[in-house]
């Protein structure tokens, strides 16, 4: 009887422990919502979900609360997929990270650029964010594609920023081509490849590739993105469509996601589940040129967390923030579909006060 009671001393200490930490968290939260946040949070360590919340609308002209199964666009949160894509490819031997461009397309117009230079943000190809907003090179009453990019490329020889492989500078035009790589490569299309390679073998119901205006997807779990205007805590929100011309390009964003899916998306990485351990390791790490920056994902050490990676993003109203922290096995996502711009903060307080 006594060990009983002892058991049960023990049992009702950690739940008050937990359920102070929770209460704390909460609070924390709160002050982000008075401060306009308006999203879904996780915090998990060793695969144990510590904290989770659903703060706001996913759509606020309708009222309609978000829920866990609530779908954020990732933005540049989605390069670590499309890498994933690639490395799954490299393993299958149908690349390697020194295949050079020109061997996947004979007339691709610019020599030497190889699949580890776009991985790493090493090509010096020019920034397709920057050229379609050019009207000499796109009409945006259009939707461009990979295709155009590749294309407007070929045909105006537009000049690499430097040689390839000697400098680090972040590039989304690098990780579109990588999603033509991989359709190139494996006869399917960017969204038909991550679905059947990597969405549909981790179960993650709620996980796609969408462009919005390109393709309408009516999936009632997608949310809809806000740009927050006026004062920092107005409740106006307006979404934003001018930049539509974007909406057909994939591999640098366009992924779509959930709080639940990206923990099994992290647990995927962790067990070595869709790439080999090695592979891992080389997307986890940097090199001589990009010491921060692996394959998707932002590199960083730190004497209180050790190595971690993480990932931002950020596009049409919508703003995500994921972080996995190798040694403590500590993870957080944080999506808002209002543009709350605290995201990093965010994490902050859900390490600080949920460890």
């Amino acid at each position: 009887m006594k060990h009983i009671l002892a058991i049960l001393i023990v049992i009702l200490t950690i739940n008050i422990g937990l359920g102070q930490q929770h209460s704390q968290l909460d609070s924390v939260m709160s002050i982000h919502v008075k401060n306009g946040f308006n999203g879904n949070v996780i915090y998990s360590r060793n695969d144990s979900i510590k904290f989770k919340g659903n703060y706001g609308f996913a759509n606020t002209e309708n009222q309609i609360p978000l829920t866990d199964t609530s779908i954020f666009d990732l933005a540049s949160v989605s390069k670590q997929f499309t890498a994933v894509g690639v490395i799954q490819l490299i393993e299958k031997e149908l690349l390697s990270y020194d295949t050079k461009l020109e061997e996947v397309w004979a007339d691709f117009p610019y020599q030497g650029i190889t699949i580890e230079h776009l991985l790493r943000h090493q090509s010096g190809l020019p920034d397709y964010i920057d050229f379609l907003s050019k009207s000499k090179y796109w009409n945006k009453q259009n939707i461009a594609t990979n295709d155009d990019l590749i294309n407007i490329m070929k045909e105006h020889e537009l000049p690499l920023a430097f040689t390839p492989g000697t400098q680090s500078f972040y590039s989304n035009t690098g990780y579109a081509i990588l999603a033509s790589v991989i359709e190139q490569i494996s006869g399917l299309t960017y969204e038909t490849y991550l679905h059947d390679n990597i969405f549909d073998p981790l179960q993650m119901r709620n996980s796609k590739v969408v462009r919005r205006i390109y393709k309408p997807d009516n999936d009632s779990n997608l949310t809809t993105g806000y740009y927050r205007k006026g004062k920092k805590n107005a409740p106006n929100y307006l979404y934003d469509k001018k930049m539509k011309y974007y909406d057909g390009i994939v591999g640098d964003g366009m992924v779509h996601s959930t709080i639940l899916d990206l923990l099994k998306w992290k647990q995927a990485l962790k067990n070595n589940t869709l790439i080999s351990e090695v592979n891992k390791e080389k997307m986890f790490s940097g090199d001589e040129i990009s010491s921060t920056y692996g394959f998707g994902f932002v590199i960083q050490d730190s004497a209180s967390l050790g190595k971690y990676v993480l990932h931002t993003g950020s596009w049409q109203g919508y703003h995500s923030f994921l972080l996995y922290i190798l040694s403590s096995d500590e993870f957080v996502v944080v999506l808002s579909n209002n543009s709350y711009d605290e995201t990093a903060g965010i994490n902050n307080d859900l390490l600080k006060y949920g460890r």
